[in-house]
């Protein structure tokens, strides 16, 4: 019987552990996220694992940090950066909930949200991520010209929409316009 030749093995990045966790979290929450099952799910051993990360819960606060720059850090960089009128970037923020990321991160989105209810880690990560992009919206809707006493609700009621679109089924199209003419109306 002749051995079984084995190839080398995938090299893989922190990135690719974070993902492969990031989806099984969006099915199976956070109990699906163990070192065995995301090692399964890389094809490696959970060696593999324990030579990257020290620990599930190191692993757990990494995957978080990455989540974050991901979805919140770099998005909110990636917006500011951008060279467009005050008018223009109020726009975009109502355009986030369409965007390809948005729609696949939303699952994601939803189960970090669960998993903040039972976890302070989570729960801590989540309200940075709050506060950060409601500061962000605030200035944008500030400096779009709505008046000053009102920047903040609305920056809120427009996050609000922002995540409940991506999560929310269906086609509403009309009803996208007719949110985004109540929500910018000075």
């Amino acid at each position: 019987m002749r051995a079984v030749k084995r190839g080398p093995k995938p090299r893989l990045t922190a990135e690719h552990w974070f993902i492969a966790a990031l989806e099984m979290l969006a099915v199976g929450g956070i109990d699906s996220v163990r070192v065995e099952l995301v090692a399964e799910k890389l094809g490696v051993t959970k060696g593999m694992f324990y030579t990257r990360f020290e620990t599930r819960d190191a692993f757990l606060d990494a995957m978080t940090d990455y989540w974050r720059q991901r979805t919140t850090t770099g998005l909110v960089a990636e917006l500011a950066a951008m060279d467009a009128t005050p008018e223009a970037r109020l726009e975009r923020l109502f355009g986030i909930s369409q965007m390809d990321r948005a729609r696949t991160g939303s699952h994601i989105e939803l189960a970090m949200r669960t998993w903040a209810l039972t976890d302070a880690r989570a729960a801590r990560a989540l309200a940075e991520i709050d506060r950060h992009r409601l500061a962000y919206f605030e200035a944008v809707v500030a400096a779009s010209g709505v008046p000053a006493e009102q920047a903040s609700a609305r920056a809120f009621l427009i996050y609000s929409y922002v995540i409940c679109d991506t999560i929310l089924p269906g086609d509403r199209d009309a009803m996208r316009d007719a949110c985004r003419a109540f929500l910018t109306t000075p």
